[in-house]
């Protein structure tokens, strides 16, 4: 039966601009329709080739086609791939969805089937496999970490030398967050800085990063982490590249040991009343900042040279050391002629006999160039373009080039990282598709080639270390391994420049400064001593056995060296001690020894340290100990005059002010009386108040001439009978005479209470509070002064309370009782009032309080001890 369309041009032209092949056939297969690009994928010319054919002669499996046609008239559909064969005759895969057509009384009248060709997207899955098994063979053939994170910080990806540092394989790392056995605070600082990673899209960069292998030790990784974005921009993942560099900081750490003693400058400062004051610098300090320690104590002190940013830092390490903690801070200064600079500064406290800091020994290193160098660190975003210029190694492939005979005569480089570019000091267009030694020939004159060779033939990696001479692009020290591969090898080479320089470094510095370094394995009992360590203590080998720390000191001090190693392995604490020890020539002398316990988990298994001779030091010392001896005597005995001298002073300064101070009421009062006398001599109650003043004048002087009793020793002045309550009512009657304002004063204590002490002291310290009370006062308001009392067994309180404006305790408190201080500057005095009340009361052993709020007045509280009355 024929197809049956109402506008058939109208359906041919719909169909033929469908991008994928369509064909319709009757219900035993036979083509009626095909379209455009059906002709075209078949690879026909015109539909009239192919029309009336039935769908057997375009498929390859006969078998297939039936079980299709079969599922369509049984089941109206059917959806999968299917091989097809070309009219040339080749084949390929199509996609193929194939349905029925039904009329209405639901009759199957037509087979409908659309077709797409799968050949390039099986040639793209084939290729993408091939690559990502491409890229995991270079990655697998890096020394370095390499791995990948999702948001929820799982991993998604790890390179065999991953697998290999945790001891597991490659598919049980995947998925995890972090290995089980891992510290919990380490897992925790790694997820804090993939999450930076994922929040900012910047790359990451971790200097040390602790983490806890399988064997139990603690190893220390550099670490890089770079973005991985989606093509919306947003990042989906992150590639991540560490190396070991655990044994770099063990060389890190000996040469510390060695910095301590010989830093760029030394400098000490002594403890006074809880803050630091520089004391004495090396004078290496001028050539790391620019000042001498006068110019820096004219600038008010180290804190002005140090950047602010970097203040808080350095405040929480001093407060360490002011606790009697050793440490280290980094922070940066401004140098004299204003450039920035990093410092290290390693500080040691000193203590006296009794455990109280009385000063500070430290080291300060100049690092910026090692913080300069850390800040120099540029990745890619894309996981293989990361992991390639993330590694801390130039990164070269290359090729075998054959010669006819299967020959290896070259190798071709067909990539390599930015490491490399700037290694060889050439751009990565440069290098492609170049021979080696085409490129360099001293490849062949070293032997390099050769070993290339050697490594594809065998299939067996090298590792080795050469030198680079001065007149090649990158000169220095470098390492590398040569990996092979499946088409050639992977060449990574490692600038080593800085190791060996610290290791000569270490040497130098070592014989310059007499320092040596050692190793003692304690399960051995085995000493390893460095070359300078040896020529120190003129030993013949750098070996001794069968020895502990004892070894370092002579018999004396032996057995205090092994109690230092007990306390040492017990605290897990650094132990510096300086003692006598028996050279191999006999000969006797001072060190120095710094040492440090090694763990394993919770085992000591050893100590590495540094020895100093330190002989010419001591000889030093102990000639100027007898010098010094000889001036402590002598300043001694002046100092015992200065103190008499002094007190002496202090006294009469004493007297002079309570003179002053409060001869000023009494006399006051007597010249205003008099001028009223004047105007009405028949007064005779002017003449009452005259004689009350000049009483009370009478008894001031004679309080006052007791402190003229003055002895020249330091014999206390002397007591008297006090009536604390007459006493008071007397300067109360003194100060309302003497006042040209209205004040209300309410004395609540009994009469008949008496104190012993001096009469001098008590007069001046109430008139002083209460002239202050009056002074500071509200102009616009009566003057309100009320007195009470608090008695217990042990003592007598005595509250001098006003309605003045209060004081700002939280602002002036601290200051309130000091020399000088004045609260108000519009109201006349001098700042003596209530440090000299504060210091005679102290004197009579009892003491003076305050409190008060703003708006509400002020309480002064006297206390006297009960054992004097």
């Amino acid at each position: 039966m024929g197809l049956e369309l109402t506008d058939q041009r109208l359906i041919n032209t719909i169909l033929n601009q469908s991008l994928n092949a369509i064909a319709i056939s009757d219900l035993e297969g036979n083509l009626q329709y095909v379209n455009s690009a059906f002709v075209s994928l078949w690879g026909y010319h015109h539909p009239d080739e192919i029309l009336g054919k039935n769908a057997f002669e375009f498929t390859e499996d006969k078998e297939k086609t039936k079980l299709i046609l079969s599922e369509v008239l049984s089941k109206s559909e059917w959806k999968g791939e299917l091989s097809a064969k070309r009219k040339d005759g080749s084949t390929f895969d199509i996609a193929v969805t194939a349905y029925s057509s039904k009329d209405k009384q639901g009759n199957t009248t037509h087979l409908l089937a659309n077709f797409s060709d799968q050949t390039k997207t099986k040639e793209l899955e084939q290729y993408a496999k091939d690559r990502e098994i491409y890229f995991s063979q270079i990655l697998d053939s890096i020394t370095d970490l390499v791995f990948c994170k999702d948001k929820n910080f799982r991993v998604t990806y790890v390179n065999k030398a991953c697998a290999d540092f945790y001891g597991v394989t490659k598919q049980k790392l995947i998925g995890i967050q972090d290995v089980t056995y891992n510290e919990e605070e380490y897992t925790k600082a790694y997820h804090s800085e993939d999450r930076k990673v994922f929040e900012t899209g910047d790359t990451s960069y971790v200097r040390k990063e602790p983490n806890l292998g399988p064997d139990g030790v603690t190893r220390i990784l550099e670490t890089v982490k770079n973005p991985i974005h989606d093509t919306n921009g947003n990042v989906k993942e992150i590639v991540g590249v560490s190396r070991d560099i655990t044994e770099t900081q063990i060389l890190e750490d000996r040469l510390q040991l060695i910095t301590e003693m010989t830093s760029d400058y030394i400098y000490t400062a002594k403890i006074v009343n809880g803050e630091i004051i520089a004391e004495w610098s090396s004078k290496e300090l001028n050539t790391t900042s620019g000042y001498s320690i006068e110019e820096i104590g004219k600038l008010g002190g180290w804190f002005n040279v140090i950047l602010k940013e970097d203040l808080t830092n350095l405040a929480e390490r001093m407060t360490k050391i002011l606790k009697g903690e050793t440490g280290v801070v980094e922070y940066r200064i401004r140098t004299k002629s204003g450039k920035i600079k990093w410092l290290r500064d390693y500080t040691r406290p000193i203590l006296d006999e009794t455990g109280n800091l009385i000063s500070i020994i430290g080291a300060a290193k100049d690092i910026t160039t090692e913080k300069e160098t850390e800040l120099k660190y540029l990745l890619s975003s894309q996981r293989y373009q990361a992991a390639m210029n993330s590694a801390l190694e130039a990164i070269y492939f290359l090729e075998t080039s054959k010669s006819k005979d299967g020959e290896i005569i070259d190798f071709i480089i067909s990539d390599v990282n930015k490491k490399a570019e700037e290694q060889l000091g050439m751009k990565k267009e440069e290098l492609l598709g170049k021979g080696i030694c085409q490129l360099f020939p001293i490849n062949r004159e070293n032997g390099f080639f050769e070993d290339y060779k050697k490594v594809v033939e065998s299939k067996i990696p090298i590792e080795q270390e050469f030198q680079v001479p001065g007149n090649f692009v990158a000169p220095g020290y470098y390492f590398h391994q040569v990996i092979p591969t499946n088409d050639g090898i992977v060449i990574q080479t490692r600038d080593i420049s800085d190791r060996k320089r610290m290791e000569e470094l270490l040497l130098r510095t070592n014989r310059l400064a007499k320092v040596g370094s050692f190793d003692y394995d304690l399960s051995q009992k085995k000493i390893t001593l460095s070359l300078v360590a040896t020529e120190i203590l003129v030993q013949t080998s750098k070996d001794i056995d069968h020895v502990d720390l004892r070894f370092f000191g002579t018999e004396e001090f032996g057995p205090i060296l092994k109690q230092k190693e007990i306390h040492s392995i017990e605290t897990k604490e650094t132990f510096d001690l300086e003692c006598l020890v028996c050279a191999g020539s006999g000969h006797e002398f001072w060190i120095r020894i710094i040492a440090t316990p090694k763990f394993s988990e919770t085992r000591c298994v050893g100590f590495y340290g540094a020895i100093q001779n330190i002989h010419d030091e001591k000889l030093v010392q102990d000639s100027l100990l007898d010098k010094e001896t000889l001036l402590l005597a002598k300043n001694r005995e002046l100092e015992s005059l200065f103190q008499v001298t002094n007190k002496q002073n202090e006294r009469l300064k004493e007297y002079t002010y309570i003179t002053s101070h409060n001869l000023r009421a009494p006399i006051a009062n007597l010249i205003s009386l008099t001028a009223m006398l004047k105007e009405n001599p028949s007064n005779t109650e002017l003449l009452g108040l005259i004689e009350s003043s000049s009483f009370q004048l009478d008894q001031i002087i004679r309080n006052l001439n007791e402190l003229l009793n003055i002895e020249k020793d330091t014999k206390e002045l002397p007591k008297s009978k006090i009536s604390i309550k007459e006493s008071i009512d007397a300067q109360i009657l003194l100060l309302k005479n003497g006042s040209n304002r209205e004040i209300e004063f309410t004395n609540n204590l009994p009469e008949g209470m008496n104190l012993l002490g001096f009469q001098a002291y008590f007069d001046s310290i109430i008139n002083n509070i209460l002239t202050n009370a009056i002074k500071y006062s509200n102009a616009d308001k009566i003057c309100k002064i009320t007195i009470t009392y608090e008695e217990t067994k042990e003592s007598l309180k005595i509250a001098i309370q006003d309605n003045g404006p209060g004081i700002d305790i939280g602002r002036h408190g601290h200051k309130l009782f000091k020399m000088n201080f004045r609260l108000r500057q519009d109201i006349e005095g001098k700042g003596m009032g209530l440090f000299l009340a504060k210091h005679q009361i102290e004197s009579m052993k009892g003491s003076i309080e305050v409190s008060s709020e703003l708006g509400k007045g002020s309480i002064f509280f006297l206390t006297f001890p009960k054992e004097l009355f």
